[in-house]
């Protein structure tokens, strides 16, 4: 499976590195190499897929799940030791990696959530800027 790299995701990347969210060693030995098992296709064969504390679909204001929206998720990175998250679309049959972002409550998710939602539909009108692939 392709994996798009959206100007959404590469502005939240540049942002989270200038906030210090996480380390260098943190993204080349974590967080890169999970983001490529995605190469692997939705349902994954890799075992991390399967544990809900690193991979689920996206919710709504209401717990219900958002079509073709997911998230990977790691806890205690960086210095500050937070939760990091990224959103991710699952849609023509390509992975779209749209924002990353720190989960310090529920409601900044619930908000992420929300943008991912108008990212989804613009994504499928092709309305999305294209900054590589991976």
């Amino acid at each position: 499976m392709d994996i798009v790299i959206t100007e959404w995701a590469l502005d939240s990347y540049l942002n989270l590195k200038r906030a210090k969210a996480f380390a260098d060693s943190e993204y080349k030995n974590s967080i890169r190499p999970d983001v490529e098992l995605l190469k692997d296709g939705i349902p994954s064969p890799h075992a991390q897929f399967q544990n809900s504390k690193f991979w689920g679909p996206g919710t709504d204001m209401s717990g219900k799940a958002i079509q073709h929206g997911y998230k990977m998720k790691w806890h205690n990175i960086g210095s500050g030791r937070v939760q990091l998250r990224l959103a991710v679309v699952i849609l023509q049959g390509k992975s779209f990696l749209c924002q990353g972002y720190v989960k310090s409550n529920d409601f900044v998710d619930k908000r992420e959530m929300a943008k991912l939602k108008i990212r989804i539909r613009d994504i499928a009108k092709g309305h999305y800027v294209y900054r590589g692939s991976l």
